[in-house]
């Protein structure tokens, strides 16, 4: 990892002068001043479109066609879970933090496609979750330098994190390495990053966080990628890879409840993304879906043998580019991720949804605080 991204940008955002955070200073009018993500894929809003060693990108149409109607760097035909907290909150989309002069007053997003909680996960290939808490420090510190320490501290503790990552720790990191699966068993390995998660939001607290919404991961034997994959029931989710996404969102429920107690100005809300994906999945004409296995974009079985958006290679024969005319018919828009309308129906739900979806409470109850 080339940790010369954060002095290098450091130096390129103090050169900005006292401009930079300037629109922060009204932050006393809102409840929610800005808000700060962490995470993958899920998170991502194009930090990878400036991370040279990135292979994960979403740079190319048809990304984004649904509601920027250009690719942006999401990993959704539009709108992602961080975008549709943004609107509720009346804030601005917050940009990348690699992004040359963006304005980041009212929040910075830190997101990378591929990362996860362990600096293995993809190593090389992504900001790892350590780089990003790296790079918020540096971010944290130009704040207070702009605005004054005081004033920082007070914009940042009613600002609102966002952190969704894990996935990529289980399905590229574990399952998709038998190596690892040798050197340790699925438990242990579930406490590792559970560990992991908990040591990335007491650094947070640390650095003055106060209000955070940690979520869970959904049923990763459920992707198009995985069904198409299952080497004994093709199309049929893969029991291991639900199996470690229960075990891994147990583990992490309970430190927030932990960390509940031990730190009771830290607000955090645990966010369960399994049951609704699982609910969707079962009943998809409930919520307007009318496909819930195969991806709207991709190539193939399931769509699932090749990204969104690549040209098939002469290696797949007989498979042909596909892509729905209807994403919103559809559960996924590509091997992993979900359509903006599944973002949308789950963002409803938490929203204002009831103690079973978000621990201990709700999205909007968070806001008011």
């Amino acid at each position: 990892m080339d940790f010369r991204l954060v002095s290098g940008l450091a130096l390129a955002l103090c050169l900005l002068g006292p401009a930079l955070f300037v629109e922060g200073r009204d932050y006393r009018k809102h409840k929610v001043p800005g808000y700060f993500v962490f995470g993958d894929s899920l998170l991502d809003v194009g930090t990878n479109n400036y991370f040279p060693n990135a292979t994960a990108k979403a740079n190319f149409p048809p990304y984004g066609e649904t509601f920027f109607h250009k690719p942006t760097g999401r990993f959704c035909d539009g709108r992602n879970m961080g975008d549709f907290i943004a609107e509720a909150l009346r804030l601005p989309f917050a940009p990348p933090f690699l992004k040359p002069k963006a304005s980041f007053t009212r929040g910075i997003n830190f997101a990378s496609a591929g990362s996860g909680l362990l600096n293995t996960t993809n190593s090389g290939t992504v900001v790892t979750m350590s780089l990003q808490l790296q790079q918020y420090s540096t971010a944290r510190d130009l704040l207070s330098k702009q605005l004054g320490a005081d004033a920082a501290k007070e914009l940042i503790s009613k600002s609102i994190f966002l952190i969704a990552t894990g996935s990529n720790d289980f399905g590229s990191g574990y399952l998709s390495s038998p190596e690892r699966q040798k050197e340790i068993n699925a438990t242990a390995y579930i406490t590792l990053v559970v560990e992991a998660y908990k040591n990335a939001l007491v650094e947070l607290y640390q650095l003055g966080a106060r209000k955070a919404i940690v979520f869970g991961i959904g049923p990763l034997g459920c992707s198009p990628l995985a069904r198409a994959g299952n080497p004994t029931q093709p199309g049929e989710c893969l029991v291991a890879g639900n199996e470690l996404a229960i075990g891994f969102n147990a583990g992490v429920k309970q430190v927030v409840g932990a960390l509940l107690v031990a730190l009771p100005d830290f607000h955090l809300v645990f966010v369960n993304t399994y049951d609704p994906l699982i609910a969707l999945m079962a009943d998809g004409d409930h919520f307007g879906v009318s496909n819930v296995t195969a991806a709207c974009c991709g190539a193939g079985f399931l769509n699932a043998q090749l990204q969104c958006g690549r040209p098939v290679p002469s290696t797949l024969p007989g498979v042909h580019a596909f892509l729905c005319p209807h994403p919103s018919k559809y559960l996924f828009w590509d091997t992993l991720h979900p359509t903006e309308h599944t973002v949308k129906v789950l963002f409803k739900e938490f929203w204002d949804g009831n103690s079973t979806i978000t621990y201990p409470i709700n999205f909007k109850t968070l806001a008011s605080l």
